[in-house]
């Protein structure tokens, strides 16, 4: 879609930000819509939430391939979204039910190193099949991959699992819950503007609405087997402060290589691979490391990794060499292959069977948070040191000065990230309770 954006942008006359609603009404769809399909998975079982979402991805991409106009492919990619939260929901949560836990980890680096094949074929799909043919072309072949995904699920995936004791919806929370997620992550993704802070703020008070009412509620949409857990916590604030501190790096050395480096698009794209190259070889390691290690410990060597190609971009100026950039490539992809397999192993080892699928929903909320978080970073810095002016040979100091005060920002929540892994808050606790 990043690749096919300008493409579809011409056809249909949209400018910049119509067209960056084909992203955005994805991730906000699927992310408000997680935690309750989570909840269902639980209540009515993984396969059959994982299922009827890739049915709604098959048809919704069938939308977008015949979309006349720009209103109906942002809704169709809407409705993608909406596919993709129920399968994001349930697919960790799939393997952590049909795997011993002492394999899970193994299986969980499988699945991550597929999903950074597919960023790598995606990124070259969506170029190659958008200039020799057309943009449309993309929205078939993902339905025919959705269709093979059903053929092969009706085939091999046979028995279903519904663990949850309680089969109570809670509807109110779950309505309470997807737009408070809505409002939040449309509020960062606006947030260099007021109106950001008003939908953000709006969302953050409609979030205090639902954890009250939780409260409540005598059976919450997120159960106390979850919210008590204190390893399910810290696993998922490490997701959180991870992505945020590492998601937005990759887009900030594209703009370096180009603007600095005076790279081509070409040469950039092709290094831009790199960190998912790494993550294909290692993220089978990772996943089987997390099975023979305590899972946190191996997070929290990644985000060590990935904190040290961060120190680098601290202090990145006009004369850094290629080879430095390469570097802080190179440690972003071997400290995400450890982190990604190992926190979600990480996750389910700290709640009960009956809620993994409620638990892996939290946890990609999480991971889309942190996406989120990290671009809105990269908004204001830049939006407060550079303002609306272009990048050029003129002002490339404050360019420099924005992606280093980035950098910062991005650092203290590698920090943070570490030392929720490595346990250093449950220590701090441990010894106020001894002192008292």
């Amino acid at each position: 879609m990043i690749v096919a954006a300008p493409t579809i942008g011409k056809d249909f006359g949209a400018d910049v930000s119509t067209l960056s609603w084909l992203t955005a009404a994805f991730f906000l769809a699927a992310a408000a819509c997680l935690l309750p399909f989570g909840r269902v998975a639980d209540i009515k079982g993984a396969q059959r939430v994982f299922t009827l979402g890739i049915a709604i991805y098959l048809v919704s991409n069938l939308l977008c391939a015949i979309a006349p106009n720009m209103l109906v492919l942002i809704a169709g990619r809407a409705l993608t979204g909406v596919g993709a939260g129920m399968v994001f929901g349930t697919s960790i949560a799939l393997l952590g039910l049909v795997f011993p836990s002492a394999e899970r980890g193994k299986a969980i680096g499988l699945n991550v190193t597929a999903m950074f094949i597919g960023f790598i074929l995606g990124n070259l799909a969506g170029g190659f099949l958008t200039f020799y043919l057309s943009w449309r072309v993309l929205f078939v072949l993902a339905a025919g991959v959705a269709g093979l995904d059903l053929a092969l699920i009706s085939l091999r995936v046979r028995q279903e699992c519904e663990l949850s004791l309680k089969h109570d919806y809670d509807p109110i929370g779950m309505l309470a819950y997807a737009g408070a997620i809505f409002l939040l992550f449309y509020g960062l993704s606006q947030i260099g503007h007021l109106t950001g802070l008003a939908w953000f703020a709006a969302g953050a008070l409609l979030l205090l609405g639902f954890v009250l009412w939780e409260r409540r509620y005598p059976n919450p949409l997120i159960p106390k087997g979850i919210s008590k857990s204190r390893d399910f916590a810290w696993a998922a604030g490490s997701n959180l402060t991870f992505q945020g501190g590492t998601f937005a790096i990759p887009f900030l050395l594209s703009l370096q290589f180009q603007y600095v480096s005076d790279l081509d698009s070409r040469i950039a794209g092709i290094l831009l691979i790199i960190p998912q190259a790494v993550m294909i070889v290692l993220g089978p390691i990772g996943g089987r490391l997390s099975d023979k290690v305590l899972p946190r410990r191996v997070a929290g060597l990644g985000c060590l990794i990935s904190l040290v190609g961060t120190l680098i971009l601290v202090f990145v100026s006009e004369g850094t060499p290629l080879s430095m950039l390469i570097v802080v490539l190179l440690l972003g992809g071997i400290g995400t292959a450890l982190f990604m397999p190992a926190v979600l192993n990480w996750t389910l080892r700290g709640v009960p069977r009956e809620t993994y699928n409620i638990a892996s929903s939290m946890t990609e909320t999480s991971r889309m948070a942190g996406m989120t978080l990290s671009n809105a970073v990269v908004i204001v810095v830049f939006g407060l040191i550079m303002g609306t002016a272009t990048v050029g040979p003129d002002n490339l100091p404050q360019f420099i000065s924005s992606m280093n005060a980035t950098a910062v920002i991005f650092l203290l929540m590698a920090g943070l990230c570490a030392a929720m892994a490595f346990g250093v808050f449950d220590s701090l606790m441990r010894s106020r309770k001894v002192g008292r």
